[in-house]
């Protein structure tokens, strides 16, 4: 899809897929190659969320429910504003993988998720 097309479709929320390659939402707003976009209103008003890496072949696994808090909370802001993104996804990875929170951590990181902890995606 061309520059020209997304600034036509100006979308409210962007969310990025990792299936083909990660891109954190941060490099959208800062990345010298997509500033042409930035007049988009998603990245204007940093509503730019992305995915938990995802292996090509992975429509059915764990982190499933992963993805669908990530669309909702950038669809929803208001509905989703009491949820932490970092806190949920080391809830998250505690509870399914029975793992301490050193552990999920460490499963956020692999899962190149790392900037939920640092900054609120929307």
């Amino acid at each position: 899809m061309s520059a020209e097309h997304l600034l036509a479709l100006n979308p409210d929320v962007i969310v990025l897929c990792t299936a083909a390659g990660y891109h954190p939402p941060r490099e959208l707003y800062e990345a010298s190659y997509y500033q042409n976009l930035q007049e988009m209103d998603a990245i204007k008003n940093h509503r730019v969320t992305a995915l938990p890496w995802t292996p090509w072949n992975c429509a059915k696994r764990l982190e499933y429910p992963i993805d669908v808090m990530m669309i909702a909370k950038a669809a929803y802001p208001e509905t989703f504003e009491d949820i932490d993104l970092g806190e949920w996804l080391l809830d998250f990875y505690m509870n399914v993988y029975n793992v301490d929170r050193d552990t999920a951590i460490g499963i956020r990181s692999a899962q190149w998720m790392d900037w939920t902890a640092e900054e609120s995606p929307v």
